[in-house]
Protein backbone atom coordinates (compact mmCIF):
# COMPACT_ATOMS: atom_id res chain seq x y z
CA UNK A 1 0.00 0.00 0.00
CA UNK A 2 1.49 3.35 -1.04
CA UNK A 3 1.55 6.48 1.10
CA UNK A 4 -0.91 8.34 -1.11
CA UNK A 5 -3.37 5.46 -0.88
CA UNK A 6 -3.05 5.39 2.89
CA UNK A 7 -4.00 9.04 3.16
CA UNK A 8 -7.02 8.55 0.91
CA UNK A 9 -8.19 5.35 2.65
CA UNK A 10 -11.30 6.52 4.50
CA UNK A 11 -11.70 3.17 6.23
CA UNK A 12 -8.20 3.53 7.68
CA UNK A 13 -8.96 7.04 8.92
CA UNK A 14 -12.22 5.73 10.42
CA UNK A 15 -10.25 3.06 12.28
CA UNK A 16 -7.83 5.67 13.65
CA UNK A 17 -10.80 7.83 14.66
CA UNK A 18 -12.11 4.85 16.57
CA UNK A 19 -8.85 4.48 18.47
CA UNK A 20 -7.27 1.69 16.40
CA UNK A 21 -3.55 1.94 17.25
CA UNK A 22 -2.50 -0.45 14.48
CA UNK A 23 -4.17 1.77 11.88
CA UNK A 24 -2.50 4.80 13.46
CA UNK A 25 0.86 3.02 13.21
CA UNK A 26 0.26 2.51 9.46
CA UNK A 27 -0.35 6.24 9.07
CA UNK A 28 2.75 7.02 11.13
CA UNK A 29 4.95 4.66 9.10
CA UNK A 30 3.64 6.11 5.84
CA UNK A 31 4.15 9.79 6.68
CA UNK A 32 6.68 10.22 9.49
CA UNK A 33 9.71 10.30 7.20
CA UNK A 34 8.10 12.99 5.02
CA UNK A 35 7.37 15.09 8.08
CA UNK A 36 10.94 14.73 9.36
CA UNK A 37 12.47 15.56 5.95
CA UNK A 38 10.34 18.69 5.57
CA UNK A 39 11.10 19.94 9.09
CA UNK A 40 14.82 19.18 8.78
CA UNK A 41 15.00 21.09 5.50
CA UNK A 42 14.29 24.31 7.41
CA UNK A 43 15.35 23.63 10.98
CA UNK A 44 18.66 21.85 10.19
CA UNK A 45 18.34 20.05 13.50
CA UNK A 46 17.70 16.32 13.93
CA UNK A 47 16.39 16.80 17.46
CA UNK A 48 13.99 19.61 16.56
CA UNK A 49 12.80 17.73 13.47
CA UNK A 50 12.11 14.62 15.54
CA UNK A 51 10.12 16.81 17.94
CA UNK A 52 8.08 18.09 15.00
CA UNK A 53 7.33 14.49 13.97
CA UNK A 54 6.13 13.72 17.50
CA UNK A 55 4.03 16.87 17.69
CA UNK A 56 2.39 16.24 14.32
CA UNK A 57 1.31 12.71 15.20
CA UNK A 58 0.30 13.58 18.76
CA UNK A 59 -1.92 16.28 17.27
CA UNK A 60 -3.38 13.77 14.79
CA UNK A 61 -4.08 11.26 17.57
CA UNK A 62 -5.61 13.86 19.90
CA UNK A 63 -7.82 15.21 17.09
CA UNK A 64 -8.53 11.78 15.61
CA UNK A 65 -12.31 12.15 15.93
CA UNK A 66 -12.23 14.61 13.03
CA UNK A 67 -10.08 12.50 10.68
CA UNK A 68 -12.97 11.04 8.64
CA UNK A 69 -13.99 14.59 7.67
CA UNK A 70 -10.59 15.39 6.10
CA UNK A 71 -10.78 15.30 2.31
CA UNK A 72 -7.05 15.39 1.60
CA UNK A 73 -5.09 13.76 4.41
CA UNK A 74 -1.70 14.32 2.74
CA UNK A 75 -2.47 18.04 2.44
CA UNK A 76 -3.62 18.09 6.05
CA UNK A 77 -0.33 16.58 7.26
CA UNK A 78 1.65 19.08 5.16
CA UNK A 79 -0.28 21.98 6.67
CA UNK A 80 0.20 20.76 10.25
CA UNK A 81 3.91 20.12 9.61
CA UNK A 82 4.39 23.54 8.02
CA UNK A 83 2.65 25.34 10.90
CA UNK A 84 4.64 23.53 13.58
CA UNK A 85 7.92 24.11 11.72
CA UNK A 86 7.15 27.82 11.41
CA UNK A 87 6.33 27.91 15.12
CA UNK A 88 9.69 26.28 15.87
CA UNK A 89 11.52 28.85 13.74
CA UNK A 90 9.70 31.71 15.45
CA UNK A 91 10.44 30.26 18.89
CA UNK A 92 14.12 29.83 18.05
CA UNK A 93 14.31 33.45 16.90
CA UNK A 94 12.50 34.68 20.01
CA UNK A 95 14.66 32.55 22.32
CA UNK A 96 17.78 33.84 20.62
CA UNK A 97 16.62 37.43 20.95
CA UNK A 98 15.67 36.97 24.63
CA UNK A 99 18.95 35.31 25.58
CA UNK A 100 20.97 38.11 24.00
CA UNK A 101 18.86 41.11 25.05
CA UNK A 102 20.78 41.52 28.32
CA UNK A 103 24.20 41.44 26.67
CA UNK A 104 25.45 44.93 25.98
CA UNK A 105 29.02 44.21 25.03
CA UNK A 106 29.84 42.15 21.98
CA UNK A 107 33.18 41.39 20.43
CA UNK A 108 33.44 41.55 16.64
CA UNK A 109 33.48 37.76 16.59
CA UNK A 110 30.31 37.54 18.70
CA UNK A 111 28.54 39.97 16.39
CA UNK A 112 29.56 37.97 13.33
CA UNK A 113 28.27 34.77 14.93
CA UNK A 114 24.96 36.40 15.86
CA UNK A 115 24.50 37.78 12.37
CA UNK A 116 25.37 34.43 10.76
CA UNK A 117 22.83 32.56 12.88
CA UNK A 118 20.08 35.11 12.29
CA UNK A 119 20.83 35.23 8.57
CA UNK A 120 20.70 31.44 8.28
CA UNK A 121 17.40 31.21 10.18
CA UNK A 122 15.96 34.12 8.23
CA UNK A 123 16.77 32.46 4.92
CA UNK A 124 15.06 29.26 6.06
CA UNK A 125 12.02 31.23 7.26
CA UNK A 126 11.97 33.17 4.01
CA UNK A 127 12.14 29.98 1.92
CA UNK A 128 9.18 28.55 3.80
CA UNK A 129 7.14 31.69 3.22
CA UNK A 130 7.88 31.60 -0.52
CA UNK A 131 6.95 27.91 -0.63
CA UNK A 132 3.47 28.77 0.64
CA UNK A 133 2.68 31.13 -2.24
CA UNK A 134 0.23 30.00 -4.94
CA UNK A 135 2.09 28.21 -7.74
CA UNK A 136 2.04 31.02 -10.33
CA UNK A 137 2.87 33.74 -7.81
CA UNK A 138 5.75 31.66 -6.48
CA UNK A 139 7.10 31.10 -10.00
CA UNK A 140 6.88 34.78 -10.94
CA UNK A 141 8.42 35.87 -7.63
CA UNK A 142 11.34 33.46 -7.97
CA UNK A 143 12.03 34.48 -11.57
CA UNK A 144 11.91 38.21 -10.79
CA UNK A 145 13.51 38.43 -7.34
CA UNK A 146 15.70 35.35 -7.12
CA UNK A 147 16.76 34.83 -10.74
CA UNK A 148 16.79 38.57 -11.39
CA UNK A 149 14.78 38.51 -14.62
CA UNK A 150 12.91 41.57 -15.83
CA UNK A 151 9.12 41.41 -15.74
CA UNK A 152 8.86 41.56 -19.55
CA UNK A 153 11.27 38.60 -19.85
CA UNK A 154 9.25 36.62 -17.31
CA UNK A 155 6.11 37.38 -19.31
CA UNK A 156 7.73 35.98 -22.47
CA UNK A 157 9.02 32.87 -20.75
CA UNK A 158 5.66 32.11 -19.15
CA UNK A 159 3.64 33.20 -22.19
CA UNK A 160 1.55 35.63 -20.17
CA UNK A 161 1.09 39.39 -20.36
CA UNK A 162 3.45 41.77 -18.54
CA UNK A 163 0.41 43.07 -16.64
CA UNK A 164 -0.32 39.56 -15.36
CA UNK A 165 3.29 39.25 -14.20
CA UNK A 166 2.97 42.56 -12.40
CA UNK A 167 -0.25 41.47 -10.67
CA UNK A 168 1.24 38.12 -9.59
CA UNK A 169 4.33 39.87 -8.26
CA UNK A 170 2.29 42.45 -6.36
CA UNK A 171 0.10 39.76 -4.77
CA UNK A 172 3.14 37.64 -3.88
CA UNK A 173 4.84 40.56 -2.14
CA UNK A 174 1.60 41.45 -0.33
CA UNK A 175 1.22 37.86 0.90
CA UNK A 176 4.85 37.63 2.02
CA UNK A 177 4.63 40.90 3.94
CA UNK A 178 1.50 39.75 5.74
CA UNK A 179 3.04 36.35 6.45
CA UNK A 180 6.39 37.56 7.73
CA UNK A 181 5.85 40.96 9.29
CA UNK A 182 4.69 39.89 12.74
CA UNK A 183 7.04 41.92 14.92
CA UNK A 184 9.72 39.29 15.56
CA UNK A 185 13.29 40.00 14.58
CA UNK A 186 13.54 36.94 12.35
CA UNK A 187 10.60 37.84 10.10
CA UNK A 188 11.79 41.44 9.85
CA UNK A 189 15.22 40.30 8.72
CA UNK A 190 13.50 37.98 6.27
CA UNK A 191 11.59 40.92 4.79
CA UNK A 192 14.83 42.78 4.21
CA UNK A 193 16.36 39.70 2.56
CA UNK A 194 13.27 39.33 0.40
CA UNK A 195 13.76 42.88 -0.80
CA UNK A 196 10.19 43.84 0.08
CA UNK A 197 10.81 45.94 3.16
CA UNK A 198 12.66 49.22 2.80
Amino acid sequence: MQNRELGEDKSLLLKVAGGDQRAFRLIFDAYSNRVFTYAFRYLKSKELSEEIVQEVFVKIWVKRDGLPEIGNFGGFIRTVTNNLTLDALRKRALDYKTVNEGKHKWSDQDNATEEDIMLKDSRAYMAMAIDQLPKQQKLVYQMCYIEGLKQKDVAKKLNISPLTVKVHLREAVKTLKAHLKDGNSLPLISLVLLGICK
